[in-house]
């Protein structure tokens, strides 16, 4: 209550009788009185800023960033840098704290948008002023910094984040690399090289999933640009469903039976997958065929309802005998 009304010194005082521990007292009336202090209006910035640091110094157990966050919160973006890195805020304060010589810039707790302005002026300072060895080691020590700054080379510099990726040893994000550049390149030799990069970065970061998947786009790849050379139709950059799909629709089953081996689609799916594209290409006779080369994983039920979706009663008629007798009634109404 006496926080609430504002009576700061007096709640000290009681904290200090009760033996509370400083965090958990002294502390926590100190913040609040900052963030309390922040929403003065009449008072400047840089007096605001000087008596919250004057008054609340080291004290353990009080978070800066919640108070910089509050000044922010009410427009007070200057004090809030203030606050959070005394001398950092305008009129020359960031180019006073890029100007010391070996870097050493505390920049550890998460920031609003605004706020990290000089942080990012901070570290292109530093990225200027230090070789690029001691730069990445700086930037190492700095989360936040680090953090930005990756942000800021995904946009602009991305060779640059692969080298801090290649500094941490970092194979999960080298191998993501490479996949995102797999897509900028526009010859396929050149994704191919790319995929390969990657193949390998996930094997070292022993994620088999990445790893796989990265095998099976090469692999796909190549067999896209020779059905391209050998049908000249386009098939580059299409999935392995739509691929399969184009092919049973052009009527190269024996391709689309290579693809459905060599990447093991399962049976269940390169069914549904087959007779799909049978129905829209309309060859009613090779879909009657196919039903026939094996017992079907899917069942019957569905030649019947892709057979009445294509208004071909007639042969869905062919396909009701042979569902199953809890789906036979449904097969039937449906003809």
């Amino acid at each position: 209550r006496l926080v609430l009304r504002r009576l700061y010194p007096l709640a000290i005082r009681i904290c200090e009788y009760l033996r509370l521990s400083e965090i958990q007292g002294v502390s926590r009336i100190l913040a609040h009185w900052a963030c309390y202090k922040v929403q003065q209006k009449d008072k400047s910035d840089e007096e605001v800023a000087h008596a919250i640091n004057q008054k609340l110094g080291d004290t353990p157990g009080i978070s800066y960033s919640e108070i910089a966050a509050r000044a922010y919160d009410c427009g007070r973006t200057e004090l809030a840098i203030k606050v959070r890195y005394p001398g950092l805020g305008g009129g020359g304060g960031i180019s006073k704290v890029s100007s010391i010589p070996n870097g050493s810039v505390t920049l550890t707790c998460p920031l609003p948008a605004p706020l990290s302005a000089p942080v990012y002026t901070v570290v292109l300072h530093l990225k200027n002023e230090l070789n690029r060895g001691t730069f990445f080691m700086t930037l190492q020590n700095q989360p936040v910094a680090l953090s930005l700054y990756r942000q800021f080379c995904k946009h602009q510099e991305r060779e640059t984040l692969k080298d801090l990726y290649n500094q941490d040893d970092n194979h999960q994000e080298l191998g993501n690399f490479h996949v995102h550049s797999s897509y900028a390149e526009k010859r396929i030799e050149g994704r191919v090289g790319a995929l390969q990069n990657a193949l390998d970065e996930f094997y070292k970061a022993k994620n088999e999933f990445a790893a796989k998947a990265s095998e099976d786009q090469i692999k796909l790849l190549r067999l896209q640009r020779h059905l391209q050379e050998d049908f000249d139709k386009p098939y580059l950059d299409l999935s392995l469903h739509d691929t399969v799909s184009n092919l049973i629709l052009d009527g190269h089953h024996k391709r689309a039976e290579q693809l459905y081996r060599e990447f093991k689609i399962p049976d269940k799916r390169y069914w549904w997958l087959k007779i799909s594209a049978l129905a829209n290409r309309g060859d009613w006779e090779e879909m009657e065929k196919f039903s026939k080369s094996k017992k079907s994983p899917i069942g019957y039920l569905p030649f019947v309802e892709i057979s009445v979706k294509h208004h071909n009663r007639y042969e869905a008629k062919k396909y009701a005998p042979r569902v199953t007798p809890e789906q036979r009634v449904k097969a039937f109404v449906l003809v």
